[in-house]
């Protein structure tokens, strides 16, 4: 198994790789959601 990081450098970078890939995600879920809302606004 892995071995945890202790080191602070590598636990910043793992943050900060969390974080980009959350708000990647986040971004393309919000973009579905407004294709959705798009898609019935426009088909009625």
């Amino acid at each position: 198994m892995n071995q945890p990081a202790h080191n602070p450098d590598d636990i910043a970078r793992r943050r900060k790789a969390a974080r980009r890939t959350a708000l990647w995600v986040a971004g393309i879920a919000i973009a579905v959601y407004v294709v959705f809302i798009a898609m019935n606004t426009v088909g009625k």
